[in-house]
């Protein structure tokens, strides 16, 4: 499993972003510590976002589904069509 959101952004003593983290697609070390860093990344989306939040639950086959779906998208042209049976939450 590969990621390229794993690494955090630089911070000042004031909490302001000195360098932003680059985007480096990396081996994920295990399926926990990429789950606890899109949990992260959900609860900052949560508080930027009051009015839209998401409530997911996170396990294994949604998270591997995530990371290619994150992987795809991020590619210059990256495009994927989702089929799944009605209800699934595509």
């Amino acid at each position: 499993m590969f990621a390229d959101f794993q690494r955090d952004d630089v911070l000042d003593e004031a909490g302001d972003v000195v360098e932003e983290a680059p985007f480096v697609y990396e081996a994920c070390a295990d399926l926990d510590a990429i789950r606890a860093r899109c949990l992260q990344r959900l609860d900052e989306y949560n508080e930027k976002n009051q009015s839209k939040q998401m409530n997911l639950v996170i396990f294994d086959d949604a998270l591997k589904h995530l990371l290619r779906i994150a992987r795809i998208v991020g590619s210059p042209g990256g495009n994927i069509l989702l089929v799944g049976v009605g209800g699934s939450g595509k």
